[in-house]
């Protein structure tokens, strides 16, 4: 269908991929979602709603493109919506509010932004799941048959994506999508710990998002434009080391700092902890960076 109805992927100057390629294969993510939904009695509607709305609008990126404003709007409406139905308005103070906001959206832009090589977003994100299944049967505090199903459905995607030559992509609707349900696990188990130590589920994705942007910012350049600044695009494009074998480094180092620091212990790690953590994993990545940046001769 996607090969019909022309939703390619065409290779430019910021791809790391060469072929055109097959993208929106992420549509298995909502659609594990809208089957979980129906199997299990119509529960979590606000949630479920919310996820349409991000794929509809992500999937009609991937086939036109759709303005900024009007991606932002419907993101910021299903977050909302997810917010609602965690009942975080009536559990924070309203001023707390933006920090939520701003994290949720930060968190949906990176994913966003790391979906580019074979394997990386699809087993990142069954790290992510795996962990919180995990975490789930000493905690029950989320939905078990919900994290099946995004398990199913991300082993599924990885059959045709984690791959030499990948046969499809994410695409939007799969990147944004995930994301968003990593937001909604992630604020429902903060409201249960009360601890801001459950970001580190995602510390792989945020460093290397969050100290790319900043280093873009000091060279001035348009954040919100494509670009393959990221490491894991360094270490594909100019390392030429093989899109599986990246993705199996970021994954695997994902994984381990989730069971030393959280299944490990049973527990969310102490504040003290995380930032000495959240110190020396960024200093260890701009060092990695730093040198390979100057291996390849990138400015």
């Amino acid at each position: 269908m996607a090969i019909k109805f022309k939703i390619i992927d065409i290779p430019n100057n910021r791809s790391s991929h060469a072929i055109p390629t097959v993208r929106g294969g992420g549509i298995l993510f909502p659609v594990g979602v809208i089957l979980w939904w129906m199997a299990f009695d119509f529960q979590n509607p606000w949630m479920v709603i919310g996820v349409i709305l991000v794929s509809a609008v992500s999937l009609m990126d991937d086939l036109y493109s759709i303005s900024r404003k009007i991606r932002f709007g419907v993101q910021f409406l299903a977050v909302s919506m997810a917010f609602y139905d965690l009942d975080l308005f009536a559990s924070v103070s309203w001023y707390v509010l933006p920090v939520f906001y701003f994290f949720a959206l930060g968190i949906i832009n990176a994913v966003n932004f790391m979906d580019g090589i074979n394997g990386l977003t699809g087993l990142y994100s069954l790290v992510f799941m795996a962990s919180m299944l995990v975490i789930n049967t000493y905690t029950p505090l989320f939905d078990r048959e919900l994290i099946q199903y995004e398990i199913l459905a991300l082993s599924v995607f990885l059959i045709f994506n984690f791959r030499k030559r990948a046969m499809m992509f994410a695409g939007d609707i799969g990147s944004i999508s995930i994301a968003y349900l990593m937001i909604y696990f992630l604020t429902k188990w903060y409201l249960y710990e009360q601890s801001w130590t459950v970001l580190l589920f995602l510390i792989v994705y945020g460093a290397d998002s969050m100290l790319t942007m900043i280093q873009r910012l000091i060279k001035r350049e348009n954040v919100t434009e494509p670009h393959r600044s990221h490491l894991y695009q360094i270490l594909a494009n100019e390392g030429k080391i093989d899109h599986i074998i990246v993705a199996m480094i970021f994954a695997g180092i994902q994984g381990g700092i989730n069971y030393f620091l959280f299944i490990q212990h049973r527990e969310v790690p102490p504040v003290d902890l995380s930032v000495l953590v959240i110190v020396v994993y960024g200093l260890i990545y701009l060092a990695l960076k730093r040198i390979y940046l100057s291996k390849y001769r990138i400015p």
